[in-house]
C-alpha cells in the first residue's frame, strides 16, 4: 500500500480534477460508522471510474461535551478539499459548514462498508451521474479553470 500524505488539510493534496475526493467518517477505515462532530477519524479517498486511492487520514481526539461547535473546526479545517464527507449523522451546522466549503455531507445509515459506498460511486461516475455528482464535477471544473485564468493574469517578473 502506498504511503498516505500528512497534510494539515486535504486541499494541499495534488489530486485530478477528474476524480472525487471523498472523506469517510470511520474508527476503523472498513465502515462508515460515526456521526461527523464526535468522529475519530477521516479515511480520505480519490475516486474515478476505475481506480479509488487511500490519500490520507486523520484521526481526532475525544470530545468531552456534546453542543461543542468548537470540535468542528479542526475538522472542517482538515476537510477542507473535498467533494463528499459519508457520515452516520451530521447536525445543522456542521451540514451548513461544509457545503460553505464545497463538501457536501452523505448520511448512510447501517455502517455500510467504505469499498461498497467506492464501488456504487465508480458505476455511478462511469454510468449516469445524479445530479449531485454532477454539479460537483461542475463545480470542480469551474475551479480549476479559474485557477489557471487567474495564474495567467498574474504579471510575472523575471
Amino acid at each position: 500500500m502506498n504511503q498516505l500524505a500528512d497534510v494539515n488539510c486535504v486541499e494541499e493534496l495534488e489530486v485530478d480534477v477528474n476524480k472525487l475526493i471523498v472523506a469517510f467518517a470511520s474508527s476503523d477505515g472498513e465502515i462508515v460508522n460515526q456521526h461527523f462532530g464526535s468522529s475519530s477519524g477521516f479515511h480520505v479517498y480519490a475516486i474515478d471510474g476505475s481506480s479509488a486511492t487511500p490519500l490520507a487520514v486523520k484521526t481526532f481526539g475525544k470530545e468531552r461535551r456534546d453542543g461543542n461547535d468548537d470540535k468542528l473546526k479542526p475538522k472542517l479545517a482538515w476537510l477542507t478539499g473535498c467533494d463528499m464527507v459519508y457520515c452516520g449523522s451530521v447536525g445543522g451546522t456542521a451540514t451548513n459548514e461544509l457545503l460553505k466549503l464545497g463538501a457536501h455531507p452523505v448520511i448512510v445509515k447501517g455502517g455500510p462498508d467504505i469499498e461498497e459506498i467506492v464501488t456504487e460511486l465508480q458505476q455511478e461516475i462511469t454510468g449516469t451521474l445524479s445530479p449531485l455528482l454532477e454539479r460537483i464535477f461542475k463545480q470542480k471544473a469551474g475551479k480549476d479553470s479559474s485557477r489557471f485564468a487567474e495564474m495567467a493574469e498574474e504579471e510575472w517578473d523575471e
